[in-house]
Formats: C-alpha cells, structure tokens, sequence
C-alpha cells in the first residue's frame, strides 16, 4: 500500500465489519492478507490498491474474503 503504508511499518486495525465503501481496511483472502480501499459490489468485493502501478482486484463473495478490520493508523518501530 505504498506510499501511504510503507514496507516494515506497522498497521493499527480495528476489528470492524464494513463501514462504507473506499476506507482502507485488511482483508484475508486466499492465503494473503491485503491492505487496500474496499467496495462492495454485487457479486464480491473490489479492492483497490493506493498505489497506481496495481490493477484492482475483484473478490467473489463464494471466496470468502474476510475483512479483518478498518486500518486506523500507521508507524514504523523503532530499533534497538
């Protein structure tokens, strides 16, 4: 999810179900965990990625996809 969420960062989720479309949640599907803008459609769930260079990605609700939660923040930890 870069350029908003960077490589080794930390993500703060909220367990939720969905709230509304286009907020950023993580979602499990198919043995990956993704972070990305959710939307319902009528058949599944697109999630689109903050970063360009992506295509979208279409989950049929038969999959199973499972959204985790609402990805409320961000930070990178420190090193010790």
């Amino acid at each position: 999810m870069e350029p908003t969420y960077l490589n080794g960062e930390v993500v703060l989720i909220k367990q939720t179900g969905f709230d509304y479309d286009g907020a950023i949640y993580a979602v499990d599907w198919d043995g990956q965990t993704y972070i990305k803008k959710v939307y319902r459609e009528e058949e599944g769930l697109r999630l689109v990625s903050l970063n360009n260079h992506y295509a979208d990605k279409f989950v049929p609700y038969d999959e199973n996809p499972h959204i985790i939660g609402k990805i409320i923040g961000n930070f990178k930890p420190l090193e010790v």
